[in-house]
């Protein structure tokens, strides 16, 4: 199905919740700690390890969690980051929240542009297929509303993506009821994207989460610097989003490697 792109732009977004961490400390030492491991397919593992540090203590920082500690361990080319925490009430949210690389961009679509429906496809091979070996061009998994999985072609890289993002607040949806997360961008990447939709009116546009895509949509009238993502979100999911965005994502994948009491 198809959805229409408007200003105030609006994305609809079907998300597994990403829970809330409201941190109750019983303590002001360090009582724990977890060693995260930087994906080791990246490049340059130390640099990004330490952009990966910026991050969350971005995220620890915006959660209040205090006192803390992030830093590398072991060898820097081993992209391994430690830190030591105090006591959460909640680990394992605190821990899906922590990992979660929050990665948001706004891409372009590959399909005829509307009224023809997007083009998706029924399977990976076919979508890859459908490519041509473009460097340009990334195929992605699509599920539907009622979780069926079609595949979907998107250009890169993305029209703007999370970076670009200047705010970002979970509010009461005053429509469907729940919560939404309403967004602002950057001067230059409202510039960006302002010139793309008014260029591109009829084109489709896709919203990536983590590699996967959320929801697609043809522009309907140029957008400039705000929007919503609209979903079913409760208060504690939409907050959560919302902290990641504005805290900027990972710049790689990282996973729990050590947990451990200090």
């Amino acid at each position: 199905m198809q959805n229409r792109l408007i200003a105030p732009f609006a994305i609809f977004l079907v998300i597994l919740p990403l829970l809330a961490c409201s941190l109750l400390r019983t303590g002001r030492s360090y009582k724990w700690h977890l060693i995260l491991e930087v994906d080791p397919s990246v490049s340059d593992r130390e640099s990004v390890a330490r952009q990966t540090i910026d991050v969350l203590r971005s995220r620890l920082n915006a959660l209040g969690v205090a006192p803390f500690k992030v830093d590398i361990v072991d060898s820097p080319t081993q992209g391994r980051v430690r830190l030591d925490l105090p006591e959460i009430a909640d680990r394992q949210r605190f821990k899906n929240f922590i990992v979660t690389r929050g990665l948001l961009q706004l891409v372009h679509i590959v399909s005829a542009p509307a009224p023809a429906p997007c083009q998706t496809y029924q399977n990976e091979e076919e979508a890859k297929a459908a490519t041509k070996a473009d460097a340009n061009r990334k195929v992605l998994p699509y599920p539907d509303s009622n979780g069926k999985v079609r595949w979907v072609v998107a250009e890169l890289p993305a029209i703007v993506d999370g970076r670009g993002l200047r705010n970002a607040t979970a509010v009461p949806n005053p429509i469907g009821g729940g919560y939404e997360i309403r967004f602002t961008l950057k001067p230059e990447a409202a510039d960006k994207f302002g010139a793309w939709t008014g260029a591109n009116i009829n084109q489709y546009i896709g919203v990536i989460l983590n590699d996967e895509v959320k929801s697609v949509a043809y522009i309907k009238s140029q957008i400039s610097d705000t929007g919503q993502i609209s979903g079913r979100f409760t208060k504690e999911s939409a907050e959560d989003l919302a902290q990641l965005l504005k805290t900027g994502p990972l710049p790689a994948r990282v996973k729990i490697v050590e947990e451990g009491q200090n």
